[in-house]
């Protein structure tokens, strides 16, 4: 700490004068404190997925439920998709889940969908109830939802999607 210099006194430091605004003093803090202030962030969002529940790398579990106004259009046929991408990213999945002729609440366990590759960082989930059972982009009648805390980390436990948007 850089004490003020008493002007009356000589080369002694007075600690009862106030601190005055010095620009040469403020650039040599600056750099610090703005790397301190990038180390805190980095450790929030950290600590953010850990909240999450994401200490487990490589999976992510949850159950799916339905919005009971819209329980009454699910049939047998349907397919249930869990997608997990990357947020604001291409729209390609890291990982996916198909499950025939769900009753809800529906568990789910998502894992990567290519063998040697990682699913790991933060994730977008959300599930689509499909009325055709393709895989592709949703089609009118399809009923999403979301994880209300997307994004996550990878490892999250608990993911509570509720099915309540038909595209």
């Amino acid at each position: 700490m850089i004490l003020p210099y008493c002007k009356r006194r000589g080369k002694e430091l007075c600690l009862l004068e106030p601190l005055r605004y010095n620009p040469r003093t403020m650039r040599k803090f600056s750099a610090p404190l703005i790397f301190i202030g990038i180390v805190l962030l980095a450790a929030l969002a950290a600590w953010q997925g850990v909240l999450h529940g994401g200490k487990e790398a490589g999976t992510i579990s949850g159950t799916v439920t339905i919005d009971p106004t819209l329980a009454s259009k699910v049939q047998t046929t349907d397919v249930l998709f869990v997608i997990v991408r990357r947020p604001g990213g291409a729209p390609r999945p890291l990982a996916a889940v198909r499950i025939e002729h769900p009753k809800f609440p529906v568990s789910f366990d998502a894992d990567v969908m290519v063998q040697g590759s990682e699913l790991r960082g933060m994730v977008a989930v959300v599930a689509r109830l499909d009325k055709d059972g393709s895989a592709g982009p949703a089609q009118p009648g399809d009923i999403e939802g979301e994880f209300a805390k997307n994004p996550t980390m990878v490892g999250a436990k608990n993911v509570e999607i509720v099915l309540n948007k038909v595209k």
